[in-house]
């Protein structure tokens, strides 16, 4: 079947058509007409497991299913839309790969998103490392693309609103990577700490413990924030 991509081109899966399979083009909120009725019901495990048949449409369905979150995820951990794609692409590509060996133990979707946090992780580092080698600047590093959640009406109040948001981006840039990392899943993408924990391999209470810092040391910012600028 033909998939109109305007966006995003997950998934061109070289090595599939290297095996004689046709690359797999998929394309952001698009709904397949080729879906059975019944596909949403089925488990991520079962798509997964089709795929390692040689199922092409199962795991079409599955990177349907969580290429939104899993971009958003990639997104919000590099700063950047388009290494975030790529870095999704890498997700899918190794879930395809290992279709086959995968053993159904927990969710898919947490392991998905552990190989997400640990390739978007490495990215940062190696960027991190060939800016600290050219001693040049990355435009990218200007903190996690998060969106406001404050929009004022008032124009005064939305620069103002802007400008608070601005200051957060940059004091969770600047948080260390344990606790930045554990800010995002469980702030914004909403996760609950057992699956934090399984994804980044902690306690619980670790990512309890790394969340409560996080969020002090954001607390304590925009105090100090609003306090110099009341003087």
């Amino acid at each position: 079947m033909q998939v109109v991509a305007p966006e995003i081109r997950l998934l061109a899966l070289g090595q599939c058509a290297a095996q004689g399979m046709s690359a797999l083009w998929v394309s952001m909120n698009v709904v397949m007409p080729n879906v059975r009725p019944d596909e949403t019901q089925v488990s991520d495990w079962r798509l997964l497991s089709l795929t390692a048949e040689g199922d092409e449409d199962a795991f079409r369905a599955l990177v349907e299913r969580h290429q939104d979150r899993l971009v958003g995820l990639c997104q919000r951990l590099l700063g950047d839309r388009d290494e975030a794609l790529d870095a999704a692409q890498e997700v899918f590509l190794k879930t395809y790969k290992q279709a086959g060996s995968l053993q159904p133990k927990g969710q898919l979707f947490t392991w998905m998103y552990r190989v997400a946090t640990n390739l978007c992780l490495n990215r940062i580092r190696r960027r991190k490392l060939a800016r600290f080698l050219s001693l040049t600047p990355d435009p990218r590093d200007e903190g996690p693309s998060l969106d406001p959640v404050d929009r004022a009406p008032d124009a005064f109040a939305t620069l103002e609103a802007r400008r608070r948001w601005k200051r957060t981006l940059e004091e969770i840039e600047a948080l260390p990577e344990s606790q930045r990392v554990v800010l995002i899943l469980a702030r914004f993408e909403g996760l609950p700490y057992r699956q934090i924990g399984e994804i980044l391999g902690i306690s619980e209470g670790a990512v309890e413990s790394r969340l409560f810092r996080a969020m002090r040391h954001l607390q304590e910012a925009q105090e100090s924030a609003t306090s110099g600028v009341s003087r």
